[in-house]
C-alpha cells in the first residue's frame, strides 16, 4: 500500500474530494489533517492518474522523519527505498522548499538528496535543473519540503501536470487550463442529457472538456505517466485497463456548442477537439455574444468571459457584461449559468444576480465561478 497526496489547485478541494468518492468509493482518506491524503495499491494510482480531472499531480509520501543537520538529511534519506522508484536512464529533477528550518538553504538541501539518491542506487543519475512544468523522457520529478525541521518526501507519480491532457497545442488569449474548465462543469452539477453552450469558448477548453465526460472519455488516456518508468510497472495490466475504458465509450447525443467572436479561435478550438477526438460532437460557431441563440431544451451555460485584465486592458467592458446578461435574459429563460469573473462589480453588470459558488487562481488572476438561473 501507497500512501498518496492529490495536488490540487488552490480553492477546488471540494470539488477533488467530491470526484474522488464519486470515481473510487472504496477509498478513504488517510489523514486526519488533510482530506486528499489517501492509502491505495499501486494499480490504483494508475487509475487515479488516469481518470481524475480536478488534480495538477498524485504524489507518493515517501520519506518522512526529522532533519536538523545536513548529515542527518543524508542519513536518513539514503535509507529511504529508492530502487522501488528508479530504473537505469531515469534523470531526476528535485523541487525543494524549506521554511522555518535549521536546513534552510534549499540548493544544498538539494543537492544533499541528490547525492543520498546515488548513493542508494550506487550510480550516476543526472539532476534535472529548471522550474519547467513539463517533463521530457525519462525524468523523475522529487518533492521535498522542509518544515520547522520535518522533512516530507514525495515521489510524483504523474510527470506532466495532469491538466496538461495531451490535445490542446495552439491556445488562445488567456486560455484557461482544462482541469480549470473540468472543475467548473464537475461544480455546475450539469450532465449530458442536457446542452451546453460556452458563448467565449477562446481555444474551445471548456466545450472539450464537457464533451470528453459525455463521452466518458479518461482525461489521461493518450498520455504519458512518470509511473510508467517505475520498475514494478505492469505494463500489460496498464494496456487492459486503457483498452477496457476505450472500449466504454459513449456516443454524445447531447448538444454542445462553443462560440467566439474571433474567428482565429474557433480555428483553434476546432484543431484541438479533433486531436482530443470529440470534434463531432461539439457545434462550433463564430459569432458575436449577441447572436448566440440557445437549444429548445433548457441547459447550461458555462463560460469564461474576458475579464479585462489581459485582453482588454485599459478597455471598459462592463458593457459586454451587460450584454451578456441581456442576451440571457431575453433568450435563455429557464437556463443555468456558471461565469468566471474577477470582479462582483463587474459580474453584478449582468443584473442577473450572481452568486459566488468557489474562487480560484486562473493564470495568475484570482476569479470567482457565479451561478445564476435566469428566471
Amino acid at each position: 500500500m501507497y500512501k498518496i497526496f492529490l495536488v490540487v489547485p488552490p480553492g477546488l478541494e471540494q470539488i477533488a474530494k467530491k470526484e474522488v468518492a464519486e470515481l473510487f468509493p472504496p477509498l478513504r482518506t488517510s489523514s486526519t489533517t488533510n482530506e486528499l491524503e489517501y492509502e491505495c495499491d499501486l494499480q490504483t494510482i494508475y487509475k487515479l492518474n488516469l481518470l481524475l480531472k480536478v488534480p495538477n499531480r498524485v504524489l507518493v509520501r515517501f520519506g518522512e522523519f526529522e532533519a536538523t543537520s545536513f548529515q542527518e538529511l543524508f542519513t536518513k534519506t539514503v535509507r529511504l527505498p529508492w530502487k522501488l522508484f528508479f530504473k537505469k536512464d531515469v534523470s531526476v529533477k528535485i523541487r525543494t522548499t524549506c521554511h522555518k528550518s535549521k536546513l534552510y538553504h534549499s540548493d544544498a538541501v538539494t543537492e544533499r538528496i541528490h547525492q543520498a539518491i546515488e548513493s542508494n542506487l550506487a550510480k550516476k543519475v543526472p539532476l534535472l535543473k529548471g522550474d519547467s512544468e513539463e517533463s521530457h523522457g525519462k525524468q523523475q520529478l522529487i518533492i521535498v519540503r522542509l518544515l520547522r525541521d520535518q522533512v516530507s518526501i514525495s515521489i510524483d507519480s504523474s510527470g506532466n501536470p495532469l491538466y496538461m491532457r495531451g490535445y490542446r497545442e495552439i491556445v488562445s488569449k488567456a486560455p484557461i487550463r482544462e482541469n480549470l474548465a473540468a472543475s467548473i462543469i464537475l461544480a455546475s452539477g450539469w450532465t449530458p442529457e442536457f446542452p451546453l453552450i460556452d458563448p467565449f469558448c477562446g481555444s474551445g477548453t471548456i466545450p472539450i472538456e464537457a464533451a470528453l465526460i459525455a463521452k466518458n472519455h479518461p482525461p489521461g488516456l493518450y498520455r504519458d505517466f512518470s509511473f510508467e518508468n517505475w520498475p514494478e510497472f505492469n505494463q500489460s495490466y496498464w494496456q487492459n485497463m486503457r483498452r477496457e475504458y476505450i472500449q466504454n465509450f459513449v456516443d454524445v447525443t447531447t448538444r454542445i456548442q462553443g462560440s467566439d467572436r474571433n474567428i482565429g479561435s474557433i480555428e483553434n478550438a476546432r484543431k484541438n477537439s479533433e486531436k482530443a477526438g470529440v470534434n463531432r460532437f461539439i457545434e462550433w460557431k463564430n459569432q458575436s455574444i449577441s447572436d448566440v441563440k440557445p437549444y429548445g431544451q433548457p441547459g447550461w451555460i458555462i463560460t469564461n468571459p474576458p475579464y479585462g485584465l489581459r485582453i482588454s486592458s485599459n478597455k471598459d467592458i462592463r458593457n459586454l457584461y451587460a450584454q451578456f446578461g441581456n442576451v440571457l435574459r431575453q433568450k435563455f429563460q429557464g437556463w443555468n449559468v456558471i461565469f468566471l469573473c474577477n470582479s462582483v462589480n463587474l459580474a453584478n453588470q449582468t443584473r442577473l444576480k450572481p452568486k459566488s459558488l468557489f474562487s480560484f487562481s486562473n493564470g495568475g488572476i484570482n476569479v470567482q465561478a457565479f451561478f445564476t438561473s435566469v428566471d
